[in-house]
């Protein structure tokens, strides 16, 4: 069946997002990747039959995901990732990544994708270079046990 009307809703844009983690400032980000998932597929092939392999679902995964932003004056994510270094052990915290775009003129919430269990995997400090004026940039990366897209209310 054909639509008979496109949909008149424009998508978001992704100007802004904040991480939010338990325990931690919320700290707005430039960019952000990993935001997806995957189921793998487990075949399975039946003696006799030759005309196609059952495929079964397997085991879900995350990516990492991968925030960057201007340094800035907070700390806590550095300490967070510290935390390994000084007791061999990272606490893994729950967090939300949320993107604000503007709704009848205000900055508001339109996706939230919250994740488990999260801990800080890489940190990277922004490359420095007298010779330029751009934005110092660093990176955190943070493993997490799954991903879901939340309701807005």
């Amino acid at each position: 069946m054909l639509p008979l009307a496109s949909p008149t809703a424009m998508p978001f844009t992704t100007a802004h997002f904040v991480l939010a983690i338990d325990g931690l400032t919320s700290v707005s980000f430039s960019k952000c990747s990993g935001l997806a998932g995957e189921v793998s597929v487990e075949e399975y092939q039946e003696g006799g039959e030759n005309r196609f392999a059952h495929r079964f679902p397997s085991r879900a995964a995350f990516p990492n995901l991968v925030l960057n932003q201007g340094a800035g004056p907070l700390y806590e994510l550095w300490d967070w990732f510290y935390e390994f270094h000084v007791t061999g052990m990272v606490r893994p915290r729950d967090g939300t990544v949320v993107l604000m775009s503007t709704v009848d003129g205000e900055l508001a919430p339109v996706r939230v994708w919250a994740f488990t269990r999260g801990w800080p995997v890489k940190l990277t400090g922004p490359d420095l270079d007298a010779q330029s004026s751009a934005v110092a940039i660093e990176a955190i990366e943070i493993a997490h046990h799954g991903l879901v897209l939340k309701k807005v209310l």
